[in-house]
């Protein structure tokens, strides 16, 4: 986390010296409140007027500073959560696909929401806390002992005690808040399954059980909260008593110093503003130091997901084939599991067309994920131009995959279209007469916003689009991984056609319901059935 407040250092160094101007002129005034009290109680007008005039001088003063110091202390803090924010974000995107999918989605939203915000409010909202806390004691402290040193040298042994009591509970504390973040990471896991799930829910009426596994999981994240801040309360309640005992003994010291002449009621009133302007800070300091205590491990945590990502693929792959891809005697094991592919040998030409077909778990995607990488072949190898792949660096490069899921982002339609590309409306507007989408071909509906999961297009229109982005990317390999999944036959039978009248491409199409009658069109016909 250091990082983060080192590239907001400029505003954490401007309210660090906004908060001591403002501190050194809390300190000073105190020795003004007893000078207008002396002065008024001698009948000297004059002179209490001059030093009241000065102490309303000196408390402005405090106060324009104090607010320039929570001004930067804004600053620092959302700009150490915006970087971290994102940070997290990039972390996640350079994570290769299979290893995104070993988490479920809501520990991603968890560390985005919660677990950043947490930081956010328990250590980077802290530091500049701290530094103010400190600052105060300090100056005042130093005030005291230029006013007694009697009163100072106690003030400061009493009211210091309760600063051991976070360091006491230090693992308890500790404990609590680890157990709090991951009961939410898992509440907000839990959310996220059930709501991908919507349309399932509804359809089979289980809205109760739904809500009673949901209600588990959110009462035991409440529990673990409850438990986080009744703790931290037990610690406040032992600080602030402790601090309420010392401060009354220096307050009675105080007073006997008055009764024994040692002190005017001005030094007494003095001694009193000091007292109280010492007080607080050491509570608050007690607090404060609880809570940086407390979120180490989350920051620890965090920082671990941060560093953790899997070897970065070289830039600069192969941006187009030239002859072929071979798969050669390719074994190929999940963990744990018999091999779903064995001794598999395919050779993919350049233009050529190929359906991979079979039933469900046969290993047609598998091959494909083997070719983009996803996984590390066992045995055997995958050739590209003659290069094993694991050389060439990354395949998308000239590979642009579609997916059975039709994915589309909440943006305008143009961007689904162009993925921030620049490329001319004539081409999108082309791209989508050619693909049976002549309602959206024009310039207005592409700034048309699509709604999140594509939800105001139909199911067909989705794949169109899906479709035009890939062929609008332009690689020499299209790959799709069961185009036809959950369509209707008269939009299947449009998407086959519109497939097949791709030309100039490498086609690999990963399908088990291809109509019989078109598989004349492709080049060659791969069976997996007895391939595993």
């Amino acid at each position: 986390m250091d990082k983060y407040q080192k590239g907001n250092r400029s505003c954490f160094a401007g309210a660090l010296v906004c908060i001591l101007i403002s501190t050194v002129f809390a300190a000073v005034l105190q020795f003004f409140k007893g000078d207008v009290l002396d002065h008024a109680a001698a009948g000297n007008v004059n002179s209490a007027i001059k030093y009241a005039l000065l102490l309303f001088f000196f408390i402005l003063c405090e106060i324009l500073f104090y607010f320039f110091y929570k001004r930067l202390n804004a600053r620092f803090v959302a700009g150490c959560t915006k970087d971290l924010k994102r940070d997290i974000f990039e972390s996640i995107l350079r994570r290769s696909y299979v290893e995104y999918r070993s988490r479920q989605q809501g520990e991603y939203i968890s560390k985005y929401t919660s677990e950043a915000d947490t930081i956010s409010n328990r250590r980077f909202a802290m530091l500049p806390m701290l530094f103010e806390i400190v600052f105060r004691i300090i100056l005042v402290s130093a005030a005291l002992f230029l006013l007694d040193w009697r009163i100072a040298i106690i003030t400061i042994v009493l009211l210091t005690t309760p600063l051991y009591v976070p360091k006491l509970i230090e693992k308890h504390l500790q404990r609590a808040q680890s157990e709090h973040l991951e009961a939410v990471k898992e509440t907000i896991s839990e959310l996220n399954d059930r709501l991908s799930g919507f349309e399932i829910i509804k359809n089979y009426s289980i809205e109760r059980k739904v809500m009673e596994k949901f209600r588990l999981a959110n009462d035991n994240s409440m529990k673990k909260l409850l438990t986080d801040m009744q703790l931290g309360s037990v610690a406040q309640l032992i600080t602030t008593l402790i601090s309420y005992l010392s401060y009354f003994i220096v307050l009675a010291f105080a007073a006997w110093l008055v009764l024994a002449g040692e002190f005017t009621p001005g030094d007494f009133f003095i001694a009193i503003g000091m007292i109280d302007q010492l007080s607080y800070p050491l509570i608050s300091l007690a607090g404060i130091i609880r809570q940086l205590v407390a979120i180490r491990p989350a920051c620890a945590s965090m920082e671990e997901f941060l560093n953790t990502s899997s070897e970065t693929q070289p830039e600069g792959g192969l941006e187009k084939m030239d002859t072929d891809i071979c798969f050669r005697n390719v074994t190929f094991a999940y963990e744990g599991q018999d091999p779903i592919l064995r001794n598999f040998n395919l050779t993919i030409e350049k233009g050529k067309r190929y359906l991979l077909k079979g039933a469900s778990g046969c290993g047609k995607t598998t091959a494909v994920n083997l070719l983009l990488r996803y996984y590390t072949v066992g045995d055997g190898s995958i050739e590209m131009d003659g290069t094993p792949i694991e050389r060439v660096g990354s395949p998308y490069g000239c590979m642009t995959v579609v997916r059975q899921e039709a994915v589309l982002f909440h943006d305008t339609l143009r961007n689904n279209l162009t993925m921030y590309r620049d490329i001319q409306d004539i081409r999108l507007i082309e791209m989508l007469r050619r693909l049976g989408l002549e309602k959206f071909a024009n310039a207005n509906d592409l700034d048309c916003l699509i709604a999140e999961n594509g939800a105001n297009f139909s199911g067909g229109e989705k794949k169109r689009i899906c479709l035009a982005r890939a062929l609008l990317r332009d690689t020499d390999i299209l790959i799709l991984d069961e185009p036809l999944a959950n369509l209707d036959n008269e939009t299947a039978n449009v998407i086959e056609d519109l497939l097949l009248s791709i030309t100039g491409k490498t086609m690999l199409l990963v399908s088990h319901q291809f109509s019989e009658e078109k598989l004349y069109a492709f080049d060659r016909v791969v069976s997996f059935s007895g391939l595993a």
